[in-house]
């Protein structure tokens, strides 16, 4: 069996860290089972009927709707301020933003929601009902909560809020703000705007031809979205990946001390680094926009395989990167 990579985890991990930023922490890889499919009501009452495949619960969670959410708008003022005082937003990519607030007491709580994750595990267990939707809690050595809701069943796709909290029930907050954050997404309250030439609406399995994946990854791949903006290809020696991403943008372009510059095709530079490990990678980058204070937004070809699979990752990687390229409409 072929070593499946998901593109970009997005688990934070909130343990003894509530006040921490979680924004400059790294997130490790992580696999998408291959049997990550519908499950049936666990209560057994057949209230909760499987959505069509590709088929959101209600059409407000639609995944095109969920890229023009702002996050951040979602947090609001007025319900955080019923556990406490407020403090600075932190965004974190297109779909995450989280609040490092204080409790009544003053204690650290730090609020996290995240539109459009990946839902496997916690589609087969949801055994809850939060807000008209299936949910599922997870405690994390009593210091997190991760509420998430099921907004999609094939591929499973959700909303997760989590709560980091040493000094109290993390899941009480965490529903409250979760059942908050539906409501808000149902009545599209945050709906933003994107820049011209954003990379925000574009749906990555959608965008590259077959052509290009059959060259990259094989002409019997699968296809694996991943959250809203990653989706991978996975062929039975190889895997592709193609993901979009808002981050810091540094002035130099010096992504990586070992990257090298390539060129893309159509004026577009971009930043090659190949990595030697038990499963060898090469990934290509380059930058789609840049917008105040650096921040801006990245797209991310990766080309992967085992040791065993003898080929040119980077020349995969270039190739595919270019044929993205012209497809991604210019800023």
């Amino acid at each position: 069996m072929p070593r499946l990579v998901a593109v970009l985890s997005a688990i934070l991990l909130l343990a003894g860290c509530a006040g921490a930023d979680l924004t400059k922490q790294r997130f490790p890889r992580t696999t998408i089972p291959a049997n990550a499919e519908n499950v049936a009501d666990p209560s057994g009452t057949g209230q909760n009927t499987p959505s069509p495949d590709g088929q959101p619960v209600d059409p407000a969670f639609a995944p095109d709707k969920l890229r023009l959410t702002d996050p951040c708008e979602l947090l609001d003022e007025d319900v955080l301020k019923r556990l406490g005082t407020p403090g600075d937003e932190s965004r974190s990519g297109f779909s995450r933003c989280s609040n490092f607030m204080k409790d009544k007491a003053g204690k650290d709580l730090a609020v996290t929601v995240e539109l459009g994750q990946t839902m496997t595990s916690e589609l087969q267990k949801a055994d809850r009902q939060l807000a008209g939707l299936r949910s599922y809690e997870q405690t994390l050595e009593n210091s997190a909560c991760f509420v998430s809701v099921i907004t999609q069943e094939k591929p499973g796709l959700g909303i997760t809020v989590q709560i980091g909290y040493k000094d109290g029930d993390a899941c009480t907050p965490g529903r409250v703000v979760a059942e908050s954050v539906v409501e808000q997404v149902k009545a599209r309250a945050a709906t933003r705007t994107p820049a011209k030439g954003s990379l925000i609406t574009i749906d990555p399995c959608a965008l590259p031809d077959k052509a290009a994946i059959d060259a990259g990854a094989g002409a019997d791949a699968r296809v694996y979205p991943y959250g809203l903006h990653n989706c991978a290809w996975v062929g039975d020696d190889r895997e592709l990946s193609l993901g979009f991403r808002e981050t810091f943008i540094p002035e130099d372009r010096e992504f990586d001390a070992n990257q090298t510059e390539v060129d893309l095709g159509g004026g577009v530079k971009g930043y090659q680094v190949q990595s030697s490990t038990a499963f060898p990678a090469c990934e290509v980058k380059w930058v789609q926009l840049v917008g105040d204070d650096n921040d801006g937004e990245l797209v991310e070809v990766k080309s992967a395989g085992p040791k065993t699979s003898q080929f040119d990752r980077c020349a995969t990687a270039v190739t595919f990167a270019r044929t993205v390229v012209g497809k991604i409409p210019k800023s």
